[in-house]
């Protein structure tokens, strides 16, 4: 593409594939990689996204890609089997080509140097990407050095150069993402009961300090919000543009801001949009304070699906990993919120924390059913298993008992966050875990509100008398289900 006279070369981001999650669940929309690109798109860059996740012949649209001789390619992953999809893109790119590739997202922001000892990664970017990763193209396609800029890690002469931290940036300052960058049908997809759903951002961060949380490492407590009227305009653009009218908000915080988030309320209601809306990273102790007037405007504006980061239903867990929230909060919350027609509360889950006892486990699974017998249209996630997150207070914990990282990228892609991390665990609970986990998958209607398998589905609708059974009566003797999920 010429631009002011110059010719301007394309660059190739990859989105890797999420191993057996993609079998039931339609991916949803590669955000990392848009918000990346965004200045240089708006700069006239010509740039392709590949997703191995909904292009079976990615490796032919790779190679064809870098016929075109790139200035680099960039690659995405966050821990887990997502590093196996950027690993097997980054040895084609290597086998086809001398472009650079180019490595960023969580894990390559939390373990630099070892992503860069790997062989096919040459440059890390840690961090947001939208201004390094504009630096660091200007400066591959013109040959200029990139070693001082403050995000990249790279390989010098004198061995791996980590650089200070990008200071964070101000959300407002920059355009809204390309999603025209990708077809967006493959990922509209089915959740909290709407069936044309797409995913959408309004900040980042979050200013707590749950002792699991990536956050803590990765956004250091700090939150980034987008304007209320960034935030409209962000909507109204995808729904001329799309036909859109249901969204799912990725905050990891958007309730944290009282003002901001009733401000957006109340100019989707002016403009009388039929919306409907999602929100994936929600505080008890943040909804809980709002008002009855700003919990009905949040439902006029089309809010039917919050989600809730609940973790444990023992108090000592609670207190252990800095939750501060209290159980009896979250019960009261979920009678709250059950005079709401249609609104659906999803709580989430976890299990396997270090000391965790049976006794732990079964308040957890207590609190659990409560929520669903005392709400009908509650949900709660799958028991997700503890792991530690480099970083993280937690894991500070669990070094000490000697548990040892992975050691290569390989290793890392093939990290089960499925099994329980059992060193720190009273035997009688980690014995329980799977178990657990399972009957949390199907004690509910959850499958059918956001799967895209309609085997799947009905097999978890089978299952759920079953399933809700165990979870009520923490029954998990004699499980020969178990057997099919493995």
């Amino acid at each position: 593409m010429l631009f002011w006279g110059f010719s301007m070369r394309d660059i190739v981001l990859v989105q890797p594939h999420e191993g057996a999650y993609n079998k039931i669940m339609k991916p949803w929309v590669p955000l990392s990689l848009l918000a990346t690109s965004v200045k240089l798109e708006a700069e006239g860059y010509p740039i392709t996204v590949i997703d191995q996740r909904v292009d079976p012949g990615w490796k032919h649209t790779l190679i064809r890609a870098l016929e075109r001789d790139p200035v680099c390619v960039g690659v995405t992953s966050m821990t887990g089997s997502q590093i196996l999809g950027a690993l097997e893109a980054s040895k084609l790119v290597k086998e086809h080509s001398r472009v650079p590739v180019v490595w960023g997202g969580v894990h390559a922001t939390l373990f630099p140097e070892q992503t860069l000892e790997h062989e096919l990664v040459d440059v890390v970017i840690k961090g947001e990407g939208e201004e390094t990763f504009y630096q660091l193209v200007k400066r591959l396609e013109h040959g200029g050095p990139y070693d001082e800029l403050a995000g990249v890690a790279c390989k010098t002469t004198d061995g791996i150069l980590v650089n200070p931290d990008r200071s964070f940036l101000d959300p407002d300052t920059l355009p809204h993402p390309p999603y025209h960058l990708v077809n967006l049908e493959p990922y509209i997809h089915q959740y909290f009961s709407e069936k044309r759903v797409i995913e959408v951002e309004s900040s980042r961060g979050c200013p707590h300090h749950c002792g699991f949380c990536y956050n803590l490492p990765y956004n250091k407590r700090t939150w980034r919000p987008l304007s209320p009227d960034r935030v409209v305009d962000r909507l109204a653009l995808l729904m001329d543009r799309y036909g859109l009218t249901a969204f799912h908000f990725l905050d990891d915080a958007f309730f944290i801001d009282r003002g901001r988030a009733d401000g957006i309320m109340r100019r989707l209601i002016d403009l009388k949009l039929e919306l409907r809306l999602g929100f994936q990273g929600i505080r008890v102790d943040t909804l809980a304070r709002i008002s009855d007037a700003e919990l009905d405007r949040l439902y006029q504006a089309g809010g039917r699906f919050l989600q809730f980061g609940v973790e444990s239903g023992s108090p000592r867990i609670l207190e252990m990993i800095n939750k501060r929230i209290k159980v009896d909060e979250v019960i009261t919350l979920n009678r709250r919120l059950a005079k709401y027609p249609d609104l659906i509360p999803y709580y989430n889950f976890m299990c396997g924390f270090p000391t965790e006892t049976k006794e732990d486990l079964f308040q957890t699974t207590t609190l659990a059913w409560t929520l669903l017998k005392e709400n009908r249209k509650a949900l709660i996630s799958p028991f997700h298993h503890f792991k530690p997150y480099p970083g993280t207070p937690l894991a500070d914990l669990i070094l000490k008992d000697r548990y040892d990282y992975p050691k290569t990228l390989e290793e890392w892609g093939c990290f089960d966050w499925t099994e329980a991390q059992t060193q720190t665990q009273d035997p009688g609970a980690a014995r329980l875990f799977k178990r657990v986990e399972l009957a949390s998958i199907l004690a509910d209607g959850k499958m059918e509100a956001q799967s895209d398998s309609p085997a799947f589905t009905a097999l978890a609708k089978m299952y759920r008398p079953v399933a809700r059974f165990r979870l009520s009566n923490n029954f998990y003797s004699m499980m020969p289900e178990a057997m099919l999920f493995r």
